[in-house]
């Protein structure tokens, strides 16, 4: 054990302390880190603790949720899971909590296929406080069927004081959805999941289809509770300087009242296409608004193993090397080309477990489509047919290297998000946090092989034929037929309602909005952890008097 790390500790791999079977310690020296992995006996959970001399501790609680569907059934769960809890029954303790805490981060995400809820603190009683509300949070939530119409859909009238009025439908998530769906960025994103990833849970959008979302019910989302947020599930990272035994004790009273439950996650890799595919798809703008200039075009592959760390950097320095800067072979060329105004979506990216390699373009028009497609390959072929310069190899060195092992703001969230990589699918949460090691070892491979480059363009491009080509135009007529189609189906759903049942969602949608500007009872919030000033160090309240 590194005693310098923790002078405390004197434990011993296979022994199990307070509920926890110790199975692996690992030391992390480019982190200035020790990485212990711990299993809980009764339940299942797993816990990774970094164990460092940073201050800032980190908590966060993954569970591993693939999207059955595209009703966003993982994100509106996140968001009714901050709803208020068993022993915190507070609405949005989330924000409560900002108001009492000295939290240096606290939120929750939804990835494609996981679900992640961190907070932490450079304040010890704090940081417990924190956890404590997130625990009881992600295992105890109250879920009332109120917060799932809220968050979630409910019927409501465009008007709630006109029975005469429309049907509509209204909820946080189909509201932030639609907004979303909206942005020709983020369905561009959706539309090369959706496609290149469509035998995939990734195929799936996690956050939620407002097409879709309407289709869910309570009682799918009820289940998808008790079958995912499950501690058997559940993978706890912890970084910082707390002796890991305080964690420990921390977690074990509520880890020690479930039994274990096998929790499968299906991690289907995506079947290999045999041509390439091309869908054509369009974003709605303002009638009045100029649609020239403004078509968006994608190029993307799917090139391989996102959990495989040497692979996810090879991809990494080729992107640099294609498209990193102005002079970039592949950026240049497409920039000199005029098909369009600059590029979007371009780089290699993990989704999940699947890496892909895109080159987008945005400010072009339809019909340049097979010329961007022509000019993207073409290039490639050129630049893996000659000497790529040492240089630029390089540079995408050094690049990488800075970005990998910069301590960056929020490091211990930056450290949490790498072991997310492969943690949510089975794979080691180690793999993503011995980067240095990745990296000299990409470096030699280069060195001794510097054709390495050439052929991964040939093998992951050019002969790839899982290739996608997408083609956005910005369409006037899209929203207006959008809204045309809403309003059809809310006018044969409303005629086939009784007038009671019209104005009880009326009265009910009514009261759901008055309920949202009631603010939390004083007897609950009493009931959340507050910080003291006395349990502030004296260098955080000096901090803090100083920042005002």
């Amino acid at each position: 054990m590194n005693t310098e790390l923790d002078p405390q500790c004197d434990l011993s791999t296979g022994s199990i302390y307070e509920g926890f079977r110790f199975n692996q310690i690992v030391q992390l020296p480019n982190l200035r880190a020790v990485a212990l992995r711990f299993e809980h006996v009764k339940s299942g959970a797993r816990l990774l603790h970094l164990h460092t001399n940073d201050t800032e501790n980190c908590f966060a609680i993954t569970f591993p949720t693939p999207p059955p569907d595209d009703t966003g059934l993982p994100h509106i769960l996140e968001h009714s899971v901050l709803g208020g809890s068993r022993k915190f029954p507070v609405r949005e303790p989330f924000f409560e909590m900002i108001k009492m805490s000295l939290a240096t981060f606290i939120n929750a995400m939804t990835a494609p296929a996981f679900t992640v809820y961190p907070v932490s603190s450079n304040v010890k009683k704090d940081f417990f406080n924190l956890a404590e509300v997130y625990v009881d949070a992600v295992f105890h939530p109250q879920l009332a069927r109120e917060t799932f119409r809220r968050e979630a859909h409910h019927f409501t009238l465009t008007d709630n004081k006109n029975l005469d009025s429309p049907l509509s439908i209204q909820g946080i998530v189909y509201s932030e959805m639609k907004g979303a769906y909206s942005a020709p960025e983020s369905l561009i994103y959706r539309h090369i999941c959706n496609e290149a990833l469509a035998g995939t849970p990734m195929g799936r959008d996690s956050g939620g289809d407002p097409g879709h979302i309407p289709e869910l019910n309570y009682e799918q989302f009820q289940q998808f509770h008790e079958t995912y947020y499950h501690p058997g599930n559940a993978l706890i990272f912890i970084y910082g300087d707390i002796p890991t035994r305080e964690h420990l004790r921390f977690l074990a009273p509520t880890l020690a009242a479930y039994d274990r439950k096998e929790v499968p996650i299906p991690t289907p890799r995506q079947p290999k296409w045999s041509n390439p595919h091309r869908i054509v798809k369009a974003y709605p703008i303002g009638r009045t608004e100029n649609s020239g200039a403004r078509t968006f075009l994608s190029l993307s592959w799917l090139v391989g193993n996102a959990m495989d760390p040497a692979a996810f950097l090879e991809w990494q320095a080729l992107a640099s090397i294609l498209l990193g800067d102005e002079a970039a072979p592949l950026k240049k060329a497409i920039i000199d080309a005029k098909l369009g105004a600059d590029l979007t979506l371009a780089g290699a990216w993990g989704v999940g477990y699947e890496e892909l390699f895109s080159v987008g373009l945005k400010g072009s028009e339809p019909d340049r489509a097979n010329a961007f497609e022509t000019l993207v390959l073409e290039t490639l072929q050129r630049i893996a047919s000659e000497t790529i310069p040492s240089a630029r190899v390089d540079a995408a060195f050094q690049q990488l290297t800075y970005a990998q092992l910069e301590v960056a703001t929020l490091f211990p969230l930056h450290l949490m998000s790498r072991s997310n990589r492969t943690w949510p699918y089975g794979g080691d949460p180690l793999d993503f946090l011995r980067m240095d090691e990745h990296l000299d070892k990409l470096q030699k491979r280069y060195a001794a092989d510097p054709q390495m480059f050439n052929r991964l363009i040939r093998g992951g491009l050019l002969d790839n034929p899982h290739r996608l080509l997408i083609t956005l135009p910005p369409d006037k007529n899209e929203q207006s037929r959008a809204d045309a189609a809403f309003a059809e189906k809310m006018s044969k759903q409303r005629a086939g309602l009784s007038a009671e049942k019209i104005a009880a969602i009326a009265r009910d949608a009514a009261e759901l909005e008055a309920a949202q500007g009631i603010p939390n009872p004083p007897e609950a919030l009493a009931k959340l952890p507050q910080l003291k000033v006395l349990r502030v160090p004296i260098s955080c309240r000096l901090r803090t008097a100083n920042a005002y």
